[in-house]
């Protein structure tokens, strides 16, 4: 069965989100990551990735590659000692997360090669590319394999008040309006629900996803 997106949202179902989010405690925990490396890694690591997956490569990360792997130009090295093949992509991700996760780093690569294109090569920098980011003007088509969804987290992650259209806040929004909606309008209708409760949007966006995990 194929799903039906809809493109817009009513005052009613506007309401509706928002009396469920107000339902939802608070989240303890803060998402948000201030080093450059490690963004990089979770970017092409944290979509489509069991969290206990990705939680256990950047454990492995820390434990056994960090302290070689500290800033761009160690990461841009790091790259350069593998070949740019499926073995050698393996090879990488082996070093980086203890996993034959290949493909994941083929998309490192070229996460990296967009940055340093755009000279956004330390922690500042991509903090402040994010918070003047549009994604159909500064990222869309730049990074094959990476989306809408990706660009989201990833600015999030620097602070940006946005939220990140995952598979948790659809579902979310599955279940409280009874329909699926594409992308772009669960971030809009999150924002403009965050606006009314008076939080930031990516506090919101934690809450979902705490409150969707614990229910899985």
């Amino acid at each position: 069965m194929v799903a039906v997106f809809h493109t817009a949202f009513s005052e009613e179902d506007f309401q509706r989100v928002v009396a469920k989010c107000r339902e939802i405690p608070a989240a303890e925990s803060d998402f948000r990551v201030n080093d450059y490396v490690e963004n990089m890694l979770l970017t092409v690591l944290d979509f489509q990735m069991r969290s206990a997956t990705v939680g256990r490569a950047m454990e492995y990360f820390s434990l056994h590659a960090q302290k070689d792997v500290a800033n761009f130009d160690a990461l841009k090295n790091l790259l350069a000692k593998y070949p740019d093949t499926q073995e050698g992509n393996r090879e990488l991700a082996q070093y980086l997360w203890g996993y034959n996760m290949w493909t994941r780093a083929e998309l490192l690569r070229r996460l990296l090669a967009y940055f340093e294109a755009q000279g956004v090569t330390t922690q500042e920098h991509l903090q402040q590319w994010a918070a003047q980011a549009v994604y159909e003007r500064d990222f869309k088509g730049q990074v094959k394999g990476a989306g809408y969804a990706i660009f989201q987290w990833l600015v999030m992650r620097q602070g940006v008040e946005t939220v990140k259209p995952d598979v948790w806040l659809h579902r979310f929004m599955q279940e409280v309006l009874g329909y699926s909606v594409r992308d772009e309008v669960v971030v809009e209708l999150l924002k403009e629900v965050a606006l009314e409760l008076e939080i930031k949007a990516y506090d919101l966006d934690w809450r979902i996803w705490k409150y969707q995990a614990g229910r899985s």
